[in-house]
C-alpha cells in the first residue's frame, strides 16, 4: 500500500516537470521562428536602396541630374521618371507619366554614361556625382517622346482637331486644345513653361522609387 502511495505521488512530482520542460521548448522554437524572421527582415531593407537625387532643368542649358547623399546605385539598375504637373493642366500629372531615354544621359565630357554603365570608371552613380542631358536631347521629340510622338503624325486627324474634346483613353496627351498645339503646352521644353514645375523620379528596376523631387523649369 505504501508502495503504491509512493508511486502515486512521484507521477505527481513528475507531470510539472514534463510541463514546464514543454513550455520551455515551445517557447525555444517561438523564439527561434520570431529570430528567423526578424533577420530575414533586416536583410530585405538593408537591400533597399536610399538616396536623395535631384535634378534641375533649364529651357536653355539642359538638365542635370545629381547624387546628392546616400547609396551608391549601380548603373544597371537604376531608371529615371518625369511627369508633369499639377500646373501644366488637370490630370496632366496622370498621364504624361514616361521613363527617360537612358541613352540621352551622358558625363560631364559628353561621354554616354548608360551605353558604357560607366561614369568616369565606376558601374554605379554615386555621392557627389552629376549627369547631364543636353539642350538638344531635352527637346520634347526626345526627352519627352510619349508627349510629342502625336505631333508627328497628321495633324488634321480628328484627335487633334476636336475642339473641346479629349479622348485621353486613346490620346492621353492631347487634352483640353482645338489643335496639337495642346501638345506643346506639355513639353518642359516650351519656354511658356518657365517656372512650372515637373516631377522627376528615380527608380530600380523592380519598380521601388529610390528617390523623388520636384523640378522647377527655368529660363
Amino acid at each position: 500500500m505504501r508502495s503504491i502511495i509512493t508511486n502515486y505521488r512521484n507521477h505527481e512530482a513528475v507531470s510539472p516537470v514534463i510541463g514546464i520542460m514543454l513550455m520551455l521548448v515551445v517557447t525555444i522554437i517561438i523564439a527561434t521562428v520570431v529570430s528567423a524572421f526578424g533577420s530575414g527582415l533586416v536583410d530585405s531593407q538593408s537591400k533597399a536602396l536610399q538616396a536623395k537625387i535631384g535634378a534641375t532643368f533649364s529651357v536653355s542649358q539642359g538638365m542635370t541630374i545629381t547624387h546628392d547623399g546616400g547609396d551608391a546605385i549601380p548603373l544597371d539598375d537604376l531608371i529615371f521618371i518625369t511627369n508633369n504637373g499639377d500646373g501644366f493642366g488637370p490630370n496632366a500629372q496622370k498621364v504624361t507619366t514616361q521613363q527617360i531615354d537612358l541613352n540621352l544621359i551622358t558625363d560631364k565630357e559628353g561621354n554616354p554614361v548608360f551605353s558604357t554603365n560607366s561614369i568616369g570608371g565606376k558601374s554605379s552613380f554615386n555621392p557627389g556625382d552629376t549627369l547631364y542631358i543636353t539642350p538638344y536631347n531635352c527637346t520634347c521629340s526626345l526627352l519627352q517622346y510619349s508627349v510629342s510622338a502625336p505631333l508627328f503624325e497628321n495633324v488634321g486627324d480628328s484627335h487633334c482637331m476636336s475642339e473641346g474634346v479629349w479622348d485621353w483613353e486613346n490620346y492621353p496627351t492631347t487634352y483640353e486644345g482645338n489643335s496639337c498645339d495642346a501638345l506643346w503646352k506639355l513639353c518642359f521644353k516650351n519656354p511658356d513653361n518657365v517656372g512650372k514645375v515637373f516631377i522627376f523620379k528615380a527608380s530600380d528596376r523592380d519598380g521601388n522609387i529610390i528617390s523623388t523631387c520636384e523640378v522647377k523649369i527655368t529660363s
